[in-house]
């Protein structure tokens, strides 16, 4: 029997962990000769890596999010694909690749990158909501997510949790990147934020604390990422408090050498899907000071990073203070969670997922 063809949807190729998660999939996949469809609407940080994958890419040209030639668009790319499964990536294709699939009467699965604070009642996730009750599964990748769905899914799909994956060796052979590259001048600790600049990211809080730490300490620091607070880091990077000591550096290719190269990685989230930025900072041998949530708790405890109230800018700032004074320690617990992260590893996340694709259609063809 031939492997199965498999055609994923998503909006965009931009910057989130979402977008990075299917360019590991699908080179993954391919790695293992399975046919991989990707339907994308637009380009961003991740097109490269996805067209480095090797699958074959649908690349829709639509005017905005609500082209009403969308759904023609998606009907055309599975007639010519006639795929096996469908699996739907973000809300747009949640509600676009969903659609088409039943119109299609293709199997196919629903993606939950998060958890249920990024889903207040309104109407776009109450549609969301109804959709997904009609999909063959729903795959979360942490408990939160399948939490989320517990009481919403209803009887129809089945649910699986298949944490994030990272190519560890891809990582490993990753060459670190000089602090010098993050802003920083002379032998200054870097402090590095990698991420969305979005309100769930906590920036307010994180902003507070890292004035707090740089009045104690001659540390630099570092964001990576993009969002629609960009500004107000780039405001709050141009105050006396900062100046000189901080870099807003966007996307950055470089970010696992960077990592190499910081001090300590500050992940301050209210809330989280299985975070990526942590997971490869894990696989860098990267300290972590991270906000004390259960998606955070899912990968490290204690003994493998500094955990923290979310919502106190104090604790987060004497979190990384502490790491930047005793450094050998924040190192051991770099090691525990460097050993964890071998874990993770795309092959065996690619494992789990292919376990549950064949399972869905051995399901649907037995029905």
């Amino acid at each position: 029997m031939s492997p199965p063809t498999i055609l994923h949807c998503i909006p965009t190729m931009g910057g989130g962990g979402a977008e990075r998660q299917l360019t590991y999939l699908a080179a993954e996949f391919r790695r293992r000769r399975w046919a991989v469809h990707v339907a994308v609407v637009r380009r961003g940080p991740n097109w490269r890596r996805l067209e480095a994958s090797g699958a074959v890419i649908h690349e829709l040209s639509l005017a905005s999010s609500y082209d009403p030639r969308a759904l023609g668009a998606l009907h055309r790319i599975v007639r010519n694909v006639r795929p096996d499964l469908v699996q739907v990536w973000l809300l747009q294709m949640e509600v676009l690749g969903g659609l088409t699939a039943m119109a299609s009467r293709t199997p196919w699965i629903f993606s939950e990158r998060s958890s249920a604070r990024a889903y207040p009642p309104t109407p776009k996730n109450w549609l969301r909501q109804r959709l997904a009750r009609r999909a063959d599964a729903i795959i979360s990748n942490s408990a939160g997510g399948d939490d989320y769905w517990r009481t919403r899914a209803g009887a129809g799909p089945q649910r699986f949790v298949i944490p994030n994956g990272i190519p560890l060796a891809e990582i490993d052979a990753t060459p670190r990147v000089a602090a010098a590259a993050m802003g920083a001048e002379g032998d200054r600790p870097v402090v590095l934020f990698a991420g969305r600049f979005e309100p769930e990211k906590n920036v307010a809080t994180m902003l507070t604390a890292f004035e707090g730490l740089l009045a104690r300490h001659d540390a630099h620091l570092c964001f990576c990422g993009d969002g629609a607070l960009r500004s107000d880091i780039e405001a709050w990077v141009r105050t006396p408090a900062a100046r000189g000591r901080a870099t807003v550096i966007g996307h950055s290719p470089s970010l696992w050498g960077l990592m190499k190269s910081a001090a300590v990685l500050v992940s301050p989230s209210l809330f989280e899907g299985s975070p990526n930025v942590v997971l490869e900072a894990m696989a860098c041998g990267l300290p972590l000071v991270l906000s004390d949530i259960p998606q955070h708790r899912e990968l490290v405890d204690g003994s493998a990073a500094l955990l923290v109230p979310p919502l106190s800018a104090a604790a987060l700032s004497d979190a990384v203070a502490a790491v930047l004074r005793d450094p050998a320690a924040a190192a051991a617990r770099a090691r525990v969670a460097h050993v964890r992260a071998t874990g993770y590893s795309v092959t065996n996340v690619a494992t789990q997922y292919a376990d549950v694709y064949r399972h869905v259609l051995t399901g649907r063809a037995g029905a």
